[in-house]
């Protein structure tokens, strides 16, 4: 190692500085101006003559070449970047903006350095009204700062500062927000989303990721949500009246389009399982993928596509005019096509309906003891399906004793009660829930997302309700819990069902059933569906369960083999003590001093 540092040049001319570079010690901790990786310390390349460091190994790089490929020089970094796809799976962050990259991309994969392709083209010098009497000039910023914008707290990235007023600085996701509004002028709405009130306009590489996305049916929450999420988390569709975002992958896209990877026209459906249904993969990109989320298919080829693999087609029809262009919604396979227009009431929503005048007050009585109330803006948690230690000690000590109908019916009626009328637990309707948009279905107040429901359900079974004495507004809740599952059932895998789900299900339904609503098709359906859930539960204990098991047993057996270790040590300790008076002299003072206080001798 001591030869290989004399061997190296002390002094270098490199391409990417204007001045001589040295080689040896400059102070303490430095970044890297082209990889931008911090170092402790230690002898490398440095410039005499302004502030810039090369690590050894960017100095001594031989040069990168990238012909034939689309790339970039940058500014920021030594080499070409050429443009790529990254998979969000791999977890990497711009450099510049410093969110997780998705899709194209600059790359240096050497250096492991990388932008966004909108970060890679922000213009050298903008102006912005934050500090309007000067223009701002971007540059690498290592250490740390605070954005005069946003006033967070910022290092290792790309900003814009003022060269007069060196106080000023501003990251990059405060540039596009500034850019950002001043496109959006230009942009015309013209997506029409079915369960909101304005037309809404396609973003395809928005600057940050939305917290929440408020898709009536949305994939954010699902279990085992795959990469498509993720690949296409920039692209968006957001209203310019409100505050409506949607992640593309949730929202309204092209029933139909034509894309160069296939022959044929690809259909928008909300899954597709294969016929062996555990393995299922893209033909684009031959990745796995999650079957419960929409795709693009052949049914003629059984070709099946990721909506992110084919998003330029679906990005050039939305650039295009969408007047032809029938756009679908998620659960759009499962309900009708509206016959009427819905009577919409903007000024409404599910929480106004709860606490309504038209409601008599035993019946808002009965709603308060049954339910409660969350008006915390909080969006929904992940849904988990993974087999938890509680969920191990139930199916090993319950589900093998289950062996006729009886004790099926017994577990349904009696253990899912976990919710019942002298119970003080109540059920909790979310805030997503509560600030839902009312519309009017045939005489019924019910939730924009869940009108189609209520239309198809009407249309079906008829009017299930008119044996009910109640008034039109708790017959207008009744329908929304009732939808609520049925909605819930037509968007959850039968693998995907949870024991907490099943108990919901039941007391909604029971609920509703108290109402005098005739409900015995929706009874009979809900007890075939937990005989199933069994079904699944028995399943895990043949596959899941041993294997949850047999990892728990090896990482014990590991427990108590570091144990066993640590023990001989406490019983070599004395044995083999190479000053065994030092030890026995210490034992004896530690015996003496125990219960005397420390300060004791000390005066």
């Amino acid at each position: 190692m001591e030869k290989n540092k004399r061997d190296r040049p002390q002094v270098i001319n490199h391409s990417f500085h204007h001045h001589t570079l040295i080689y040896g010690y400059r102070g303490g901790s430095y970044y890297c101006d082209s990889c931008h990786k911090h170092f402790d310390g230690g002898p490398h390349y440095y410039c005499g003559e302004c502030n810039f460091d090369l690590d050894v190994k960017c100095a001594l790089m031989e040069a990168i070449r990238c012909e034939g490929q689309e790339h970039i020089e940058h500014f920021s970094h030594q080499h070409p970047m050429p443009l790529v796809q990254i998979d969000p799976q791999h977890h990497i962050q711009c450099f510049a903006c410093q969110s997780l990259c998705s899709g194209p991309a600059y790359a240096c994969t050497t250096c492991e350095y990388f932008l966004h392709k909108s970060c890679a083209e922000l213009s050298l010098q903008i102006q912005h009204p934050a500090h309007s009497f000067h223009p701002l000039f971007l540059r690498v910023q290592h250490w740390s700062f605070t954005c005069n914008v946003c006033q967070k707290e910022k290092k290792n990235t790309l900003i814009y500062h003022c060269k007069q007023c060196y106080e000023f600085q501003m990251c990059v996701k405060c540039c596009h927000e500034y850019l950002l509004s001043l496109l959006l002028p230009f942009i015309k709405p013209s997506i029409k989303y079915r369960y909101h009130n304005h037309l809404l306009c396609f973003i395809e590489e928005y600057f940050d990721h939305i917290d929440h996305c408020k898709a009536s049916d949305n994939y954010c929450h699902q279990s085992g949500t795959s990469y498509d999420l993720h690949y296409t988390t920039n692209s968006l569709f957001l209203c310019m009246n409100c505050d409506f975002k949607i992640h593309f992958i949730c929202g309204p896209l092209p029933s139909t389009i034509k894309h160069e990877c296939h022959m044929h026209p690809l259909n928008l459906v909300d899954s597709i399982v294969e016929a062996n249904f555990d393995e299922n993969y893209c033909d684009v990109c031959e990745f796995e993928r999650n079957p419960r989320i929409r795709v693009y298919y052949c049914e003629e080829c059984q070709y099946i596509a990721h909506p992110c693999c084919v998003i330029s087609e679906i990005v050039k029809v939305f650039k295009g005019d969408l007047g032809d262009v029938k756009l679908k919604v998620i659960g759009q396979d499962f309900w009708e096509e509206p016959q009427e227009e819905w009577d919409m009431s903007p000024s409404l929503t599910l929480l106004n309906l709860l606490s309504s005048n038209d409601l008599t007050f035993d019946e808002k009585e009965f709603l308060n003891e049954c339910f409660k109330w969350d008006n915390s803006s909080k969006g929904e948690e992940d849904s988990k399906v993974e087999v938890a230690d509680e969920d191990i000690d139930e199916i090993i000590t319950r589900y093998p004793f289950f062996n006729q109908k009886e004790d099926l019916t017994s577990f349904f009626y009696k253990d899912f009660e976990r919710f019942s009328w002298s119970n003080k637990e109540k059920l909790v309707v979310k805030s997503s829930d509560l600030s839902l948009k009312i519309v009017g279905v045939q005489g019924y107040s019910i939730p924009v997302t869940l009108a189609p429901v209520l239309q198809t359900l009407l249309h079906k079974y008829g009017d299930i309700s008119s044996d009910s004495m109640r008034t039109r507004a708790m017959k207008s809740i009744c329908f929304f819990f009732l939808c609520k599952v049925i909605n819930s059932m037509c968007t959850t895998r039968f693998a995907d069902i949870t024991k907490n789900l099943l108990q919901d299900w039941h007391y909604y339904l029971t609920f509703v059933s108290f109402r005098d609503f005739r409900m015995d098709f929706l009874k009979r359906y809900l007890e075939m569906v937990t005989r199933a859930f069994f079904g699944l539960q028995l399943a895990r204990l043949k596959s899941e369960v041993p294997t949850k098991l047999n990892k728990k047993i090896v990482k014990l057996q590991e427990e108590i083999t570091d144990i066993k270790a640590k023990q001989d040590i406490c019983n070599k300790l004395f044995q083999c003590s190479s000053n065994p008076e030092f030890i026995k002299d210490s034992l004896r003072e530690g015996a003496e001093l125990k219960w005397k206080t420390v300060g004791q001798d000390l005066l």
